[in-house]
């Protein structure tokens, strides 16, 4: 497969200019893995800090919309009536001029399917290799998405406005985890499209699956206001979910929450 790569040191610059705002899952509170999830994929820890940019091995490269992460070291696995609460270090905030109200992003390990033809002979795509919209490896599982300030009290996030975790976006790793992409992208919007138009698309974004603190609730479904929140609770109610990682959207200097 042909990929748009960037010289080291430039990729080494963008990375660190990413780092120096950038604020992921800190630490795990609690893991169960519950029942039906990828035998191998249970270190909780996998998640914490920045999501994959890289797959590392004989067979790995960059993270792209087309080859997602997918080693045991990169993702960890819930299964149905499982569940993961992360902790994020700082607070991760309501900001009202967050891109699209998005607050946090989760990302997993979808890929946009290749329709080009392979040639068996060469083991390289027929022609620059791009999509028609269709993904794999994501999307399986039905979830709830909770937050706290306290790690105590948990709302759940309005299931009509949040998106099944790992069922956004697949992942750029060439991209800005704290950049939210456009919620309003569906599968249709990237028919056609090569990995550089892909990029192009998310607008600076890394892909995954965006999610506005606004729409949190409590039991009864009345809206809970909260400026900020520190944990993030997955809850996995059928089928399965791998996770990578989880961001909070970077708010820029002289931005009050």
């Amino acid at each position: 497969m042909k990929k748009v790569r960037l010289p080291l040191l430039a990729i080494a610059s963008v990375f660190l200019a990413f780092n120096t705002h950038a604020q992921f899952a800190d630490a795990i509170v609690e893991y169960s893995p519950g029942t039906g999830f990828t035998p191998g994929y249970t270190n909780a820890r996998s998640v914490l800090g920045e999501p994959s940019r890289v797959t590392p091995g004989t067979y790995g490269g960059p993270v792209t919309p087309f080859s997602p992460a997918y080693l045991p070291s990169q993702l960890v696995s819930i299964g149905e009536g499982g569940s993961l609460t992360v902790k994020f270090d700082q607070a991760v905030h309501n900001h009202p001029q967050n891109r699209f109200g998005i607050d946090f992003i989760l990302f997993g390990n979808s890929g946009f399917i290749i329709t080009n033809e392979f040639d068996l002979a060469t083991f390289n795509w027929v022609g620059t290799p791009a999509t028609d919209g269709s993904t794999f490896g994501g999307g399986e599982g039905q979830t709830v998405v909770s937050v706290s300030q306290d790690g105590a009290n948990f709302y759940p996030l309005n299931p009509a406005a949040a998106p099944a975790v790992d069922a956004g976006l697949p992942t750029d790793g060439a991209g800005d985890f704290t950049v939210p992409a456009d919620p309003a992208l569906t599968p249709a919007d990237f028919a056609g499209l090569t990995e550089a138009e892909i990029s192009a698309f998310y607008l600076g974004s890394a892909g995954g699956s965006g999610y506005d603190l606004a729409t949190a609730q409590d039991a009864r479904g009345n809206r809970v206001r909260l400026q900020w929140i520190r944990y993030v609770r997955i809850q996995v109610l059928s089928g399965k979910v791998d996770v990578d990682g989880a961001a909070a959207v970077f708010n820029p200097p002289g931005k009050k929450g």
